[in-house]
């Protein structure tokens, strides 16, 4: 094997973009439960029904907390993925202009 790989910033900003899109499904699924709300009778009239609710909610809220949590990470990853891509690309740009000035420089 002979260690050398390649690059490709395409593909990196594609899988940028997957990210991006899975931040805005986790945004669109964290507003649908949200706004879910169940009425305080909705365990019925069971002996512990309001303790049962109070740890629904806390519960709810806390898997809609999460998910917005979920969105935001996936937006970061896609933001710093796409940084990537534009680094890779810095760098395939600053060696090839080396490389011309090498050549220049050597008469070719």
């Amino acid at each position: 094997m002979s260690g050398e790989y390649q690059v490709r910033p395409e593909a990196i900003r594609r899988f940028a973009a997957t990210a991006e899109q899975r931040a805005d499904r986790l945004r669109e699924i964290r507003g649908q439960l949200g706004a879910h709300q169940l009425s305080q009778g909705s365990f019925g009239r069971l002996p512990e029904s309001d303790e049962l609710y109070a740890e629904y909610q806390e519960r709810a809220e806390v898997g809609v907390s999460n998910l917005g949590t979920a969105a935001e990470s996936m937006a970061r990853l896609a933001e710093h993925v796409e940084g990537v891509a534009r680094n890779y690309e810095g760098v395939e740009e600053g060696l090839s202009g080396n490389l011309q000035g090498m050549t220049q420089g050597l008469g070719g």
